[in-house]
């Protein structure tokens, strides 16, 4: 049997180009999850860390409820990720930022923007996570640990998640252009 991680690895590259046919019985996996106290999913079985289950698990759940579900799950999904930036103030590293972003840009392009309140909270969020990662991250040119130390896994991520939100008019590309 697949492990959750490389089945839902295996979806949201059928996601991305446009097959659904897997998702529901993966969502539905996902539904099943247990909760913690905050409402979160618990996501040991994808990743320990659950900002980079979080890249997985939230992208692949907005698309099966926008394609599959009628948009039911929309009030579930942004009550996550409500708790989930909560429990980035309580874990704020540069590698949980770029993986809270990555996740998040993610789930904004499956969110449709026909539920406007939604989709807005949710590219709301984004634009101030950025924002406040830009302010404590970003020295000479480079996304850095609050250290100073480099990180080129978490810079490459945050670099392409800014990107893909400029590329999808979530942020304005000559604003953000010099962090992408």
């Amino acid at each position: 049997m697949m492990k959750m991680k490389e089945e839902l690895s295996a979806v949201w590259k059928d996601i991305a180009i446009g097959n659904m046919e897997t998702a529901p019985a993966v969502a539905g996996r996902i539904k099943e999850m247990d909760r913690r106290e905050n409402g979160l999913f618990v996501t040991a079985d994808v990743d320990e860390n659950l900002f980079a289950a979080a890249c997985l698990v939230y992208p692949v759940y907005a698309a099966y409820e926008t394609e599959c579900n009628k948009k039911e799950g929309y009030p579930d999904l942004l009550a996550q990720f409500r708790a989930l930036s909560a429990e980035l103030k309580n874990a704020d590293t540069l590698e949980n930022r770029a993986s809270f972003l990555d996740a998040l840009i993610h789930t904004v392009d499956n969110v449709s923007p026909q539920l406007y309140e939604y989709y807005r909270e949710l590219v709301d969020m984004f634009k101030e996570t950025v924002g406040e990662t830009v302010k404590k991250y970003y020295r000479d040119g480079h996304f850095k640990k609050a250290d100073g130390s480099e990180s080129p896994e978490a810079e490459k991520q945050l670099r392409a998640a800014i990107a893909h939100a400029a590329d999808t008019y979530v942020l304005l590309g000559e604003k953000y252009e010099k962090y992408c």
